[in-house]
């Protein structure tokens, strides 16, 4: 299951992104780096980020998988990169 994003004040560390439970190593990495450039970025950008990574390290994650990434990516705050 997915962590909850945010911490009751309306920011989020993005650290719930940084520890994908069913993301092994090299898809987390494709996630930490899509996160690192396109953290509030719009959905299409960040979906097509996360493909071209993912086809790089020839992974491929379910749909949902992908759409949920997506979204919290394009939400998450960039200031609050570690």
């Amino acid at each position: 299951m997915f962590a909850c994003w945010g911490t009751g004040l309306g920011m989020s560390d993005n650290s719930d992104l940084r520890h994908d439970e069913q993301a092994d190593e090299a898809v987390q990495a494709v996630v930490d780096r899509v996160l690192s450039w396109q953290a509030g970025a719009p959905e299409e950008t960040v979906l097509a980020e996360l493909q071209a990574g993912l086809r790089e390290i020839g992974a491929d994650m379910p749909a949902d998988w992908l759409a949920h990434t997506v979204k919290r990516i394009s939400h998450a705050d960039p200031a609050q990169q570690e």
